[in-house]
């Protein structure tokens, strides 16, 4: 029997959280190998629908299972992510597995060997499944990419949307249950986009908190790693386990907490839907007790000029001015437009754009003296259509803007998380797809953006997941 058609096991963390499967390994209740094997038939089965994966390696991910169980039987311990099954970024290289980094142009030099992150990692037992689709180079926030294929969104069975990017294999593949987490980047929103539009929860990183080396290097200057899961309960386990932090901070209420509600440009251009999402969760902030004031930052609109600038001048550095003229129209159309911006960037441009953002870090950390956290719409629009988004498509030009609320999180410096909220939106679709919340705080104070949004989650619960048996 062809195995696209056999029946789907159940997802592991359909009723269980990524703790409570950890404390099931520990007592035997299950192995990592029949853990690990779920998630490999689930692959196996929906990757050939969603093309979450680029590469996958049953073989090696097994293998590493049984070693897992052969160190928990011998009373090894290595923290509560021993033996959970993950999905690295394919711009993040993995002993074993190729790096393409979303092209047909040969570029796993430029990434280098395995970095300090991936093996942070396996030195906590994770199990690497494989490698996730990304947008050629990173540099996208739909998530298309026409050379290497463009993952599915799990939400709509009938229809290719958006998966978002760069890391839309990440976001495609935690949505689904074809890994318990993923690792993506986020150079303009990369993490938090995809999680947006997959109805999952993402957290950008405060810049240096997670290490870049044995990544493609984007933009060494806004690159941040950083987890996608399934909830924020999770994303706080991965988070801290990761760097090891142990405290055990006292519980947040949302009724003791001031936000500022982030206005124009925040507000630009948004779907009905979301607009209404937004302002309905607000509404039930205030309805808590919590103080939400509106706040205008008009220096986000600085994004505009200083993300492509520097971005589009490191790109060109990445491969090296006449490496990079030579390969360009190779790339995808549109990511090939968008690099080429960098060759018209002079270098006293790329200096002032590099003085310009500690300026604006002083700027909007003065919010945090008397707001908790800045909050807005993750993205302006729901996953679209991919037809409507290809080039000379006359929703090409909005769905350029799927980055148009994450990105000054980047040029700001400051740390952020997405929520779902589509709950809050009361359309009368008759499949509402996610909308994410973007809860921004202060640089380093990453573990208490993931606090609030934890507070968000006991309040208002975890999003249903999509119906990915649609798919069968």
């Amino acid at each position: 029997m062809n195995e696209t058609n056999k029946q789907l096991p159940t997802d592991p963390l359909a009723n269980n959280s990524i703790e409570e499967i950890s404390k099931k390994l520990r007592d035997g209740s299950i192995t990592c190998f029949q853990l690990t094997s779920t998630y490999c038939r689930r692959i196996n089965i929906l990757n050939a629908k969603l093309h979450a994966y680029i590469y996958f390696d049953e073989d090696s991910a097994l293998s590493w299972a049984k070693s897992i169980d052969t160190l928990i039987e011998n009373g090894v311990d290595l923290g509560p992510l021993m033996g959970i099954p993950i999905a690295i970024k394919d711009i993040c290289s993995v002993n074993g597995m190729p790096t393409t980094n979303g092209s047909e142009i040969k570029s796993d030099h430029i990434t280098g060997p395995e970095g300090s992150l991936v093996r942070r990692l396996k030195s906590l037992g994770c199990v690497i499944l494989g490698k996730t689709h990304t947008v050629e180079f990173a540099l996208g926030a739909t998530g298309l990419n026409k050379n290497k294929g463009t993952p599915k969104n799990p939400w709509d069975s009938k229809t290719h949307r958006i998966p978002g990017g760069s890391s839309s294999g990440s976001g495609v593949a935690v949505a689904s249950g074809l890994a318990a987490f993923a690792i993506g980047t986020d150079t303009g929103g990369s993490v938090r986009i995809p999680a947006s539009f997959n109805g999952i929860v993402g957290l950008k990183t405060t810049k240096n908190k997670w290490p870049t080396d044995g990544i493609f290097p984007l933009s060494p200057t806004l690159d941040t790693p950083g987890p996608i899961a399934r909830t924020v309960k999770d994303t706080k386990l991965i988070f801290n386990t990761y760097n090891n932090n142990i405290k055990n901070p006292k519980p947040i209420n949302l009724n003791d907490l001031t936000f500022g509600k982030l206005k124009e440009p925040f507000t630009e251009n948004l779907d009905p839907e979301v607009s209404e999402a937004f302002d309905n969760i607000c509404k039930e902030l205030v309805n808590l007790g919590a103080s939400v004031e509106e706040v205008i930052i008009d220096e986000a609109r600085e994004k505009a000029t200083l993300f492509p600038t520097i971005v589009g001048s490191e790109i060109i550095s990445a491969f090296g001015r006449e490496k990079f003229l030579q390969v360009v129209d190779q790339m995808d159309p549109v990511t090939g437009i968008r690099a080429k911006l960098g060759l018209k960037v002079s270098s006293v441009e790329y200096i002032k754009a590099k003085k310009r953002m500690p300026e604006l870090n002083t700027i909007v950390r003065a919010y945090f003296r008397k707001y908790d956290a800045l909050i807005s719409p993750t993205t302006i629009m729901q996953a679209i259509e991919v037809d409507n988004s290809s080039v000379g498509n006359e929703l090409h030009e909005r769905s350029l803007l799927a980055s148009a609320n994450t990105q000054p999180v980047n040029i700001f410096g400051m740390c952020a998380i997405t929520y779902p909220i589509q709950k809050f939106a009361k359309n009368e679709c008759q499949q509402i797809l996610p909308i994410g919340l973007q809860i921004i705080c202060d640089k380093d104070n990453d573990d208490y953006a993931v606090e609030i949004a934890l507070a968000f989650e006991k309040q208002f619960g975890t999003p249903e997941l999509p119906n990915v048996n649609k798919f069968l």
